[in-house]
């Protein structure tokens, strides 16, 4: 106990409190007063309340983040849950026999920079922080740490060839990709490959949602089809697939398509009456309206329509592209050129968040601008 009394005539008392109970380390409390009876009377009762509080206690991070995932994945869809497993499985390998009350900010901001080094794009750093910061507010309502470390932390700058990776990669074909691209899925003979490819580009799906459409989804005389669910893909030791609902509240809608898709659809709905006829179809299956199959009547996996295409990007000479996605942002594209309203454009391909939408947008008004000026330059030079 220390008392000192201060240049103003007041008295300032120091006292300790219990030590931290997981770190040993001591914990003192200072308190002011017009006496010095007052000031250690103070001091004394801080001392007691700190000392009464509820201490954190003794867990390892496995044990923390176990008990948080049995809880969010009774709050979220099981895609979520996933993508929360896969953000955090790094950390958990690094981390996951230490205690999470010996944890500082900067064992989490070293971590956020060394899985940035990985050449990660920053939007998966960000993701990682995301899951963090539930699992460590988890902890902190249940004293297993004192604060939220993760909240002090910041998500560092992507490096320079993360950076590069990501400016190199195109956000959609070009018209003449497009048609090198319809060409090589039509003529690779997989089952489903070019429709399920045409119906992507011709309504902006996302894969999961493409491969979720049922028979009853689609209206085939006026042309549109309802999104209301998608196909996900349950973890290797649960197997199988399950239809959730859509990404967001807005994924829920009702979307148009051309004459072109239509006629194809059409042709896949005569294949289809004809599995029925001969029993491939087995109307007991949960699969058996599925649109998209594979040669088993059985859901189709997103990875292998990626790799799919991605053998035909490379054998048609479509460079930087990969995966599915693009065609949804490709359709974006379509929409933009053909002047359709931004509004209109995220109602009609799902998207809630403004920002998604408006970085395809941007991007593609710009390259409209450019063309643009170089016409009038051109049309001017006839002047000069």
């Amino acid at each position: 106990m220390y008392c000192r009394k201060l240049n103003n005539g007041k008295w300032s008392c120091t006292t300790d409190a219990t030590p931290n109970p997981l770190t040993g380390q001591r914990r003192q409390v200072t308190r002011r007063g017009d006496t010095k009876k007052e000031a250690l009377q103070r001091a004394q009762v801080a001392a007691e309340e700190l000392s009464k509080q509820r201490q954190p206690q003794k867990r390892i991070v496995q044990e923390v983040y176990d008990d948080w995932l049995n809880i969010y994945r009774e709050t979220v869809k099981a895609s979520s849950v996933k993508a929360r497993m896969v953000a955090m499985r790094p950390f958990i390998e690094k981390h996951g026999n230490h205690l999470i009350s010996k944890l500082q900010i900067n064992d989490i901001q070293k971590f956020l920079v060394e899985r940035r080094d990985t050449d990660i794009s920053k939007h998966h750093i960000a993701s990682t922080r995301t899951a963090l910061n539930l699992m460590f507010e988890f902890a902190c309502k249940n004293d297993y740490v004192e604060k939220n470390i993760v909240k002090d932390t910041v998500i560092p700058k992507a490096n320079k060839k993360s950076q590069q990776l990501v400016n190199s990669k195109k956000k959609y074909l070009e018209k003449d990709e497009i048609q090198r691209f319809l060409s090589g899925v039509k003529s690779s003979g997989r089952r489903n490959a070019y429709p399920l490819a045409l119906t992507m580009l011709s309504t902006g799906l996302r894969v999961g949602e493409a491969l979720s459409l049922t028979w009853d989804d689609i209206d085939l005389e006026k042309h549109r089809l309802v999104v209301n669910k998608t196909l996900f893909e349950k973890d290797s030791d649960e197997g199988g697939f399950e239809l959730v609902p859509p990404k967001t509240e807005d994924s829920n809608r009702t979307v148009s398509f051309n004459k072109d898709l239509a006629e194809e659809l059409k042709k896949m709905k005569v294949q289809y009456n004809k599995e029925k006829l001969i029993g491939l179809r087995d109307p007991k299956s949960v699969w058996c309206n599925l649109v998209f199959t594979g040669r088993r009547q059985q859901p189709v996996r997103a990875v292998t329509i990626g790799n799919v295409f991605n053998k035909i990007y490379k054998a048609y000479g479509i460079n930087d592209v990969s995966g599915t996605h693009i065609l949804r942002h490709t359709h974006i594209t379509m929409l933009v050129e053909a002047g359709v309203d931004l509004p209109v454009i995220m109602e009609r391909v799902g998207h809630s968040n403004i920002n998604i939408t408006l970085d395809i947008y941007t991007h593609v008004t710009k390259k409209m601008q450019k063309q643009s000026d170089d016409k009038i330059n051109e049309y001017f030079r006839q002047f000069i």
